[in-house]
């Protein structure tokens, strides 16, 4: 006879579970948890080695430069990261489907919208600043003039930017933060642990750059207390989208989609604006968190239903 499987799955957790441990449950072992990392990885590595050799087949970007082609190609790289994370946390670890994106086992578009919104006015409050304070760009100056392909890497922008973000956000927000949380109960280590791989993920380390690499680091370390706090990757989602796109419209307004993309090294006056702006769209998001009364614990199975033909949602 068939038995209910209920969220309770460790003898350890005490009611429902929250956002890091949904990957916790009688179907799989959790040692598949570093199995589907790694699986995640390879395809992801191998979608970008085809993806990336069709575009320099296309057309090779100049050293230091970045075209429309090379940003569009760049952002399906990692959009892939999305379907890949998904699938396997469906197919490997048996987790029932949408709880990558929240607790209540789909993304939750109304408190999306209003993160977007947050996230959008703060970053444009935070560009005035920099603007008005003359604060030091990546690469100086911020380039000079527009960039000659502006229109194109501003349609890429606005068409992909949100879901390359997206792509981010469902590996190291999602599988990854879930991944370590059914390894580690404590919340805290799961949000550290994932924010320095994702910092790692993006070539940056504190001995080469100590500025960068806390811009990184806190953007991360934001992103994963949101989640854990709010139950769902809206919000890391909305504030990693946000950057991203104001950051390469002016990018591609003022010609520096290059150093943009591919920055080694940020002044600390600029990390001193962007730790402050992860901050404050962090507080904003937690009283908007509140004010929605959004769901932080699953109340729903965390296997596929066990009869065919039965849906979770």
């Amino acid at each position: 006879m068939p038995q209910d499987v209920t969220p309770a799955t460790d003898r350890s957790d005490a009611g429902p579970p929250p956002y890091q441990r949904l990957l916790v449950n009688p179907e799989a072992p959790r040692g598949y948890v570093v199995l589907g990392a790694a699986a995640i990885l390879v395809g992801w590595m191998i979608t970008s080695v085809v993806v990336l050799g069709i575009q320099q087949g296309i057309r090779k970007d100049p050293e230091g430069t970045v075209s429309w082609l090379g940003l569009l190609a760049t952002n399906l790289s990692l959009i892939v990261l999305i379907p890949l994370s998904m699938l396997v946390a469906r197919a490997l670890n048996r987790q029932a489907p949408g709880l990558l994106s929240s607790v209540i086992g789909r993304l939750r578009w109304r408190p999306l919208a209003w993160f977007a919104v947050a996230a959008v006015v703060t970053e444009l409050v935070m560009l005035g600043v920099i603007q008005l304070g003359g604060v030091e760009l990546i690469g100086g100056d911020g380039g000079s003039g527009i960039a000659p392909d502006a229109a194109g890497v501003i349609a890429v922008t606005l068409l992909t930017s949100t879901f390359q973000a997206a792509g981010e956000e469902y590996f190291f927000r999602g599988y990854l933060l879930q991944a370590v949380g059914a390894l580690v109960r404590s919340s805290v280590i799961a949000v550290l642990v994932t924010t320095v791989l994702f910092t790692m993920a993006h070539g940056v380390w504190p001995w080469e750059s100590p500025a960068l690499f806390l811009d990184r680091f806190a953007f991360g370390l934001v992103a994963g207390f949101l989640v854990v706090r709010t139950g769902g990757l809206e919000a890391s989602i909305a504030a990693h989208a946000a950057n991203n796109v104001v950051t390469f419209v002016f990018a591609a307004l003022t010609n520096s989609v290059g150093a943009s993309l591919g920055a080694k090294d940020a002044p600390w006056s600029l990390v001193t604006v962007d730790v402050v702006k992860f901050a404050l769209f962090g507080a904003v998001a937690l009283w908007l968190a509140r004010r929605m009364k959004l769901a932080t614990v699953c109340d729903l199975p965390l296997t596929p239903a066990p009869h065919p033909g039965t849906r979770l949602v």
